[in-house]
């Protein structure tokens, strides 16, 4: 609309003559709020002034311009004069006569503040100057007439230069061009000519002795250009004339000394030997460790590789700094106090060894710089299958591999606490020494068992083990007390460490705690493993000197440990940084981690080992209270455990199942292979295959942290308590058959479904349906009774993994007759068990399994050297023809552990007993191995008593063990089929190494350890390897030693219950309940009689009718089939009789319970067998 007076809203016409585009119309809201024309007029006026201001700063702007091009131009001007005037005066002096005195210091005064005004001015402070040739001479000019003069001076070492004068001159200019001379050294340039000048230059001028004075003598010292004698003329110069009266001058310097001159590569080779050694004497170490241990942050910022070579130089420096007075960490000489620190050089060694602990431990065992892969640390066992592989590292130099491994001696170890004394205990002198003994285990893993045993054997200086020592300081820290009261301090401050961006930062009063901590964790798991029951019960003695706890010690200790390992366990991932709210919040799992001596997932492993040896110790002889080990902790619902720990396993199994299908498949590579790459091409192949297995690691990080509750069945479980486990682990079972059979748990459902299946394809042919017969063919298999094991393992081995599946037997007499009846499941575990009977037996011709004195079975270790004697006696000793030869042997124990394995996976009991130290290996095949419960001396008594016995007087003998026992570190086996005695060495030169009463600690552990575990490891990983194909190691683990014998055998201390099998048994024929529901007077007086049986007879009884004498774990309501009775006449004189394939006794109508009993007892005492009626 366009409102006028007149009324019309007709648009007006718009007559334009001037050619020019006219303005758009204004909107109708633009019209009403149209500036006035005064503010129009003051708009403009702005404009025109800013525009004028504009016009005046580019005026004033072009003016500087040509200002500062006269002015440069001036100056460069100016620059030509005083270069010109200096080539007058000092450039036909080079080389020419100086003058004497004061007249040549003098001229090189003003050479030099000539030199600096053309130099430098005409350069902008921190830019990268670019080098005018002809100045690089004149500035060797300069070094030249200054070594002319140092060389006519009588003190040698000494400018003399003058004192600063108010004009700016003297001192002042010759400072600048000696930082000017650094930074040209710096660039190895005029390096050979400097040199001679430079020590002078630093005695006189103090100014210019900073980082970059020790990083260009380091960069020079490594070209190689120049003579050691005037490096380390220039190298210790300032080190032995600056800062006498002032330290903390001197204590700036030998730091810049250590963080930029002690990182140099290969001092020795560079120097020379002479050189170096001339520098070893010369630095002071006293003021050097002082300097090192004030200010850490500021020589800590070198790179790992630097660190290494500082922390071998400190150590080399270290025996011999002084020449009476020694610092000696390699010897028994006592540290000295005058001009040194002992506890400085404590915090330094053990900052220094912290921060390359990793490192240094990758590389040094590595030989050489080739890539390999044999030997994955991921996976070394040989019965895996697959090839395993390895990633060396670059190996360490040879000087700093020699000086570490100068630090693993029993002297030196066993001196870190000789100066320490229990009774004036310094806590933070104690967290210290803790910190520097925890490194060196750290560095040196493969040497850990020994350091452990020296430290465990040391003692404080008034005569108190370490370990009595380290615990004292423990129990009061704040720590351990917190963790104890409050199980979510642990989380903030493991999470806070974890966090943290480098451990060689300096430290917070929680990481030194958690050193102390983690140090006595791993001396005291080292210490259980070679210490008998008597000892440890006997913790409770007052000698200061002796190395057990106390029993209400070891208490106090588990339940922080308890805390402790629940916590990692359960909160891993806030631990490590998850953040739940973010949807990104997991990736922290796949980041590389913070390079520190020790991350969360060693302290896990450390804790889970210790806690699982005290609580191993608890289920032989108990000491703690009852329902002590069962978790308790805030926020643990122990009510909906059951169905959150199966939907955990469900999870993993589908993110393991993805994380397969995602990945590329294992490639097999062999060192001609390798050989044949570019250099360029192995570099990559090597990176690959770190990246590989660094992201398998990340992986199962991030598994264990988004399944806590599996990880605590599997490493921690009796925090869970035993019913529930074995509800978990039917649980497990029952999800496995359901995804194998389709939905199909029941045999009978599970084969009709197969053939179903096929005839219910698109289009079937009779291949298809004979495929699913031949398939259901292979789980059936006609057994012998006199060739039970043999005929089992010729038909059943191609299954395999199969063998989950329901099978069916049909067995035949000792006659050739094929038995009547239908498995209905008691056949199948007649044949189960009749397998087991014959395999187990030690008196069988099978012969792979023995019998211990306490009637306990365990792989026979000497089943594999009997065969290959046999086979050398008789066919020569040809390794082809033995290897070959002993691959069935190894199935058969292999196919042995499947058989038992669908034992455990169909419920059904076996009655046989197993040594516990090989249960033990069971339940740690899922476990992290740094956290099994390792086997030790007191295992040794399932196996051989009197072995056992032996060593325990041995470690008890307060004789010379070496003259009175006459031992080395060696062990024999007898064969006692070909009478023959093998002898093996426990560690390499064994045969040469004597065991004296330093050592025989050692020499127990390792008989012990070869009996138990290396001995028959072949055999071991075999039948371990079957029973893994079956069922889910996984599950195992959630199971101790006698907690599995349970699960096979049944529980053998726990009584019949009468009244459980009566609730769930169904009765058949005239017995079967009515509505009312009554029992039969026959039925009633059954259970009667029952009642009045003793436990021994009712267990036949129920061996009679199931054919296993032992109730399910679960109770009588999880039996399948479901234990029955029918009637079966009622002739009084009859016996009673069983179908053991259903389950189902068959009682004749008694009606006297005497009657009644006597028939029962005289069936059952019968052993008759299992005959079907």
């Amino acid at each position: 609309m366009y409102p006028s007076f007149t009324g019309s809203s007709r648009k007006p016409r718009v007559v334009n003559l001037s050619g020019r585009k006219p303005a758009a119309a204004p909107s109708r809201t633009s019209q009403f709020s149209r500036a006035p024309a005064t503010q129009t007029s003051v708009l403009h006026a702005q404009q025109e002034r800013a525009q004028r201001e504009a016009a005046r700063q580019r005026l004033r702007a072009a003016t500087t311009v040509q200002r500062v091009w006269r002015g440069r131009r001036e100056a460069e001007a100016q620059r030509v004069k005083w270069r010109k005037e200096w080539d007058s005066v000092f450039a036909k002096g080079t080389g020419g006569d100086l003058g004497q005195g004061r007249y040549s210091k003098e001229r090189i005064e003003y050479g030099v503040t000539l030199f600096l005004a053309f130099y430098e001015r005409g350069h902008r402070p921190g830019r990268r100057r670019k080098r005018d040739s002809g100045d690089l001479l004149r500035m060797k000019t300069l070094v030249l007439f200054m070594a002319q003069y140092l060389s006519q001076a009588s003190d040698k070492s000494c400018l003399e230069v003058s004192e600063r004068r108010v004009d700016g001159r003297g001192n002042l200019m010759m400072e600048k061009f000696g930082k000017l001379l650094i930074e040209v050294l710096h660039e190895e340039v005029l390096t050979v000519d400097s040199l001679g000048v430079l020590p002078s230059l630093a005695v006189e001028l103090p100014g210019i002795v900073d980082a970059s004075y020790y990083k260009a003598l380091s960069r020079i010292t490594t070209s190689s250009k120049s003579s050691p004698g005037e490096i380390l003329d220039a190298v210790l110069a300032p080190l032995q004339h600056i800062g006498k009266e002032n330290g903390q001058r001197s204590a700036e310097i030998h730091r810049d000394f250590a963080a930029n001159y002690l990182v140099t590569p290969d001092l020795p080779e560079h120097l020379q030997r002479s050189g170096f050694e001339r520098l070893k004497k010369a630095v002071g170490f006293g003021k050097l460790i002082k300097a090192m241990s004030e200010s850490p942050g500021k020589w800590v910022i070198a790179t790992g590789e630097e660190r290494l070579w500082m922390l071998s130089y400190i150590i080399h420096f270290t025996p011999s700094v002084f020449d009476t007075e020694l610092i000696d960490l390699t010897g028994d000489k006592p540290f000295v106090n005058r001009g040194f620190e002992e506890r400085g050089y404590i915090y330094v060694m053990s900052l220094l060894l912290s921060s390359v602990a990793k490192e240094a431990s990758k590389r040094l065992e590595v030989e050489d710089i080739s890539m390999g892969v044999e030997g994955d640390e991921e996976d070394e066992d040989e019965s895996s299958g697959g090839r395993s592989r390895q990633i060396r590292s670059q190996p360490l130099p040879p000087f700093v591999k020699s000086e570490f491994e100068s630090l693993i001696q029993q002297p030196s170890i066993s001196s870190i606490f000789s100066r320490a004394s229990f009774s004036g205990r310094d806590d933070r002198y104690a967290k210290m020494l803790a910190g520097f003994a925890l490194t060196l285990l750290l560095v040196f893993p493969k040497v850990k068992q020994e350091v452990c045993m020296w430290l465990c054997l040391a003692e404080t200086k008034d005569g108190v083990s370490v370990l009595r020592y380290l615990w004292a300081t423990i129990k009061k820290s704040e720590l351990f007390l917190g963790v104890i009261r409050d199980i979510r301090l642990a989380v903030g401050s493991l999470r806070k460490r974890n966090l943290s961006a480098d451990d060689t930062s300096v430290r917070d009063s929680d990481n030194d705690e958690w050193n102390l901590i983690l140090l006595f964790i791993e001396l005291y798991g080292f210490l259980l493993l070679v210490m008998d029951d008597d000892e440890f019960f006997a913790g409770n003695r007052i000698e200061k000197n002796a190395r057990q706890l106390p029993l209400k010690d070891v208490e106090n200790l588990s339940v922080f440990l308890k805390n402790l390992a629940f916590a990692m366990y359960y909160w891993g991932g806030e631990m490590m940084g998850e953040d739940k709210q973010r949807s990104d919040g997991g990736a922290v799992f796949f980041e590389d981690q913070p390079n520190q001596g020790w991350d969360v997932e060693y302290l896990k492993t450390a804790v889970t080992g210790l806690l699982k040896a005290i609580y191993a110790r608890d289920s032989r002889r108990k000491f703690l209270p009852s329902n002590h080990w069962l978790m308790t902790a805030a926020g643990f619902n122990i009510e909906g455990f059951i169905p959150a720990v199966v939907q955990e396993e469900e999870n993993r199994n589908r993110i393991e199942s993805e994380g397969e299908d995602g990945e590329e498949p294992e490639r097999q590579y062999d060192q001609a292979a390798i050989a044949a790459l570019s250099q360029f091409e192995q570099r990559n192949l090597r990176l690959q295959l770190m990246n590989k297995i660094q992201r398998k690691k990340q992986r199962a990080l991030y598994l264990a942290t988004i399944t806590p509750r599996l990880e605590i069945l599997q490493n921690l479980p009796f925090f869970i308590p035993f019913a529930t486990r074995v509800q978990i682990f039917r649980e497990f079972v029952s999800g496995d058959q359901r995804r194998r059979r389709g939905g199909f748990v029941d045999p009978d459902q599970w084969r009709n479904a197969v053939l179903s299946r096929s005839s219910q394809l698109p289009f079937p042919s009779q291949g298809a349906l004979g495929d699913a017969r031949d398939n259901l063919n292979r789980h059936h298999a006609t057994i012998r009774r006199n060739r039970v094991f043999e005929d089992a393992y010729e038909q059943f081995w191609p299954l395999g993994e199969g063998l989950k599946e329901p099978i069916q037997i049909t067995f035949i007499d000792r006659f050739g007759v094929e038995e009547a009846g239908i498995d209905g499941g008691g056949v199948t575990k007649e044949f189960l068990t009749g397998v087991c009977g014959d395999a187990f037996t030690p008196e069988s011709t099978i012969n792979l399994f023995l019998e211990s004195e306490q009637h306990l079975l365990y792989p026979n270790p000497t089943s594999i050297e009997e065969l290959k004697e046999e086979l050398i006696r008789t066919r020569g000793p040809y390794q082809e023809v033995i290897g070959d030869e002993i691959k069935p042997l190894l199935k058969r124990y292999e196919f042995l552990g499947r058989v038992l394995g669908k034992c455990l996976y169909e419920g059904i009991l076996v009655d046989v007993a197993f040594a516990p130290f090989f249960l033990l290996k069971w339940s740690q095949q899922a476990s992290d191995s740094k956290a099994s419960t390792a086997v030790g001396v007191n295992d040794l008594r399932d196996l051989d008593g009197g072995l056992y016995r032996g060593l325990v007087k041995l470690k008890n003998y307060a004789g010379d063990v070496e003259s009175d026992f006459g031992l080395n570190f060696t062990i024999s086996s007898r064969l006692t089929r070909h009478d023959k005695t093998i002898t093996v060495e426990l560690k390499p030169g064994g045969e040469t190494i004597p065991v004296t009463n330093a050592n025989k600690l050692e020499y127990i552990h390792l008989v012990s350890r070869y009996r138990l575990s290396v001995q028959a490891h072949i055999q071991t990983s075999a039948f371990l390897k079957g029973l893994n194909s079956i069922i889910n190691p996984n599950w195992l683990s959630m199971f101790n030693q006698s907690e599995l014998q349970t699960l096979v055998g049944g529980d053998i201390n726990t009584p019949i219950d009468v009244e459980d099998l009566r609730r769930n048994t169904i009765y058949g024929g005239v017995y079967q309940l009515g509505d009312d529901g009554i029992e039969h007077e026959s039925i009633r007086l059954f259970w009667e009689v029952m009642h009045s049986l003793g436990d021994e007879e009712r267990r036949k009884v129920l061996k009679f009718v199931t054919s296993v004498a032992r109730a399910p774990l679960l109770g009588f309501g999880v039996l399948r089939p479901r234990f029955s009775i029918r009637d079966a006449g009622e002739d009084q004189g009859r016996l009673c009789s069983a179908s053991t394939c259903v389950n189902l006794l068959k009682l004749p109508r008694y009606k006297d319970p005497k009657i009644l009993r006597e028939k029962l007892l005289y069936s059952v005492n019968s052993n008759a067998g299992f005959d079907l009626s």
